[in-house]
């Protein structure tokens, strides 16, 4: 019965919003939260804080961070709201969180998840989720979006989907920007200082550093019935963060929130990408190979367009762009010359940086000279030693190359995935075969 449910969900537009239907109707079964006696956790040392959408209960000392938290709450519901596409009006319940330094405090009344007590950092149970006190801030403020992502997915839409879709949308929302009383969720951090103790990109940079990037499929077998790791939630934020930032998956992600409450839902996830795999493929090799922080997700998208032909032999590379198709469909063991012309702007620190195809010398991105003009082989069949996205060939202003599969050529400008913004014109590129 769920596969014909899924393989309606996939025929029909109508389908999809009548089982989001359902799944909502179906939060109203989400049992409430308990009742917690404010004076009796107060003569034990635990207060109250309180908000429009939550109570929190914590023995932490009044704080303006912690004191916030509330604040913090009530200003994602409208955001997850939006995010879900529900009506902020119509969500359900009061939810109750609990602010934990001392355990045994919360232990003694009674307080603590009765299936799960030696939690490590957070636990969500429907309204209801737990938390430990950080050693940041942000950190603090982010498990709280973290847990509070589950228990909204969980009572207003019914469901959170397997574990990899769960914890990575945790992450997504739960990665935030909190200044002057104003919440923004799901940003990309601009750098490591606005996101103290958390570490998820840190985490995939080594990995592929060390050879051990993680394949999509890796990441959809996450199972967090058991206690998870730093890196499974890492891997599973990246993931998320690329479908959800990239214009070419994101419709397809967001259509993922009507299945949260099936079974199959890995299922529907990988039928849905079916038409896309390849490129779901190497866009995931090369989001992975360059994550850093302050990384430009639209701008570095691979463009499914070839670039602008001047003339059936050139092209037009643009400098604010990631990798661009060509267009040119090489063959293996075909040797090709490839040619570039032009100037263009690679930086603007106040002076615009002129550049040309060979970049400048002055400053290196990844090894390689700021500006150069870089190549890569997209392949149906990829053959071992051919430039990929994520270990492309030095082209500059003139290369020969010799494809060991069929494939058509991609190009970019050699610049950090966070810095094209101020960057502008075009690289002028032309082939001719070599042989």
């Amino acid at each position: 019965m769920r596969t014909s449910i899924t393989k309606l969900i996939q025929a029909t537009g109508l389908a999809a919003a009548l089982v989001a239907s359902a799944a909502r109707a179906n939060a109203a079964d989400a049992p409430p939260p308990r009742n917690v006696d404010a004076q009796r956790a107060a003569a034990a040392g635990i207060r109250e804080l309180t908000g429009q959408h939550i109570r929190i209960f914590t023995d932490l000392p009044s704080s303006p961070a912690v004191d916030e938290l509330p604040a913090v709450f009530d200003a994602a519901i409208p955001l997850w709201a939006k995010y879900f596409d529900l009506d902020e009006g119509a969500t359900q319940g009061k939810f109750l969180g609990f602010l934990i330094s001392d355990r045994e405090k919360f232990a003694a009344l009674d307080l603590l998840p009765a299936e799960n007590r030696d939690f490590v950092n957070g636990y969500n149970r429907n309204f209801e989720f737990w938390l430990v006190e950080q050693p940041s801030d942000y950190y603090r403020r982010h498990l709280l979006l973290h847990e509070g992502t589950h228990a909204f997915m969980q009572t207003q839409l019914g469901g959170a989907g397997p574990g990899w879709y769960m914890e990575g949308m945790a992450e997504l929302l739960g990665t935030h920007r909190w200044s002057d009383g104003r919440l923004e969720i799901g940003v990309l951090p601009a750098s490591k200082d606005d996101v103290p103790m958390w570490g998820r990109i840190k985490v995939i940079r080594d990995a592929v550093k060390a050879g051990k990037p993680w394949p999509i499929e890796a990441v959809l077998e996450v199972d967090n019935r058991r206690q998870l790791d730093t890196e499974n939630y890492a891997w599973c934020w990246a993931l998320t963060a690329m479908l959800d930032g990239m214009p070419a998956f994101r419709e397809e992600f967001r259509s993922l929130k009507n299945s949260v409450a099936d079974s199959a839902f890995n299922e529907t996830f990988r039928a849905t990408y079916g038409p896309k795999q390849r490129l779901l493929n190497q866009q995931w090799s090369a989001f992975i190979a360059q994550l850093d922080y302050g990384y430009d997700l639209e701008r570095m998208a691979i463009a499914l367009q070839p670039a602008a032909k001047t003339s059936p032999n050139a092209v037009s590379i643009a400098a604010d762009r990631g990798w661009q198709a060509t267009g040119w469909k090489l063959e293996s063991g075909k040797s090709y010359r490839i040619s570039a012309t032009g100037r263009f702007q690679v930086a603007n620190d106040g002076e615009p940086w002129p550049c040309e195809p060979n970049g400048v010398t002055i400053e290196y991105h990844d090894g390689l000279p700021l500006g150069a003009l870089l190549g890569a082989i997209a392949s149906t069949k990829p053959s071992e030693g051919d430039p990929s996205f994520a270990e492309p060939m030095l082209i500059g202003r003139e290369a020969v190359i010799k494809p060991k599969s069929d494939g058509v050529l991609c190009l970019r400008v050699n610049d950090s995935p966070a810095k094209l913004g101020d960057n502008a014109g075009a690289v002028e590129v032309k082939i001719a075969s070599a042989d």
